[in-house]
């Protein structure tokens, strides 16, 4: 990923995840063990790595050899090494209440604006804006 200046981060990640165990469940021990397992071994987050493509953030899973597996897809490059190994250069950000609508008129405006909707960014950002105000309830400035 380009650094937005010289020597600024180029890793990001845009996801996570939630989960829940309901109060009704008729296993909520096994449940718990189960996301224990998955999330929080080298084992279990490298499984969905390999069957599902779900990039994991625990960090101990860099050290698992299927990690540096060459992959004939992209050139048997070890592009899984690669990937993990930005991990630890990924900045925090903080979320807001209102992050859910705010990406979702981003998003599109987004688009409209690469596709030609838009004559100029600012124009963009202002409609995007006009958008979001009323879905939030906040000002736009």
């Amino acid at each position: 990923m380009p650094a937005v200046k010289e020597g600024g981060p180029r890793a990001a990640n845009l996801g996570g995840s939630a989960y829940v165990i309901p109060a009704a469940s008729e296993n909520p021990e096994l449940a718990f063990e189960f996301l224990r397992y998955s999330l929080g071994t080298p084992e279990g987050q490298v499984r969905m790595l390999r069957e599902q493509g779900l990039v994991r953030s625990l960090l101990a899973a860099l050290d698992d050899p299927y990690v540096q597996e060459p992959i004939p897809f992209w050139g048997d490059q070890a592009v899984w090494a690669t990937v993990l190994e930005t991990l630890p250069e990924i900045m925090q950000v903080r979320g807001t209440p209102n992050y859910t609508e705010a990406y979702t008129t981003m998003t599109w405006v987004q688009l409209e604006y690469l596709n030609g909707g838009f004559d100029t960014a600012a124009e963009a950002l202002s409609e995007a804006a006009q958008q979001v105000s009323p879905a939030t309830g906040l000002p736009v400035e």
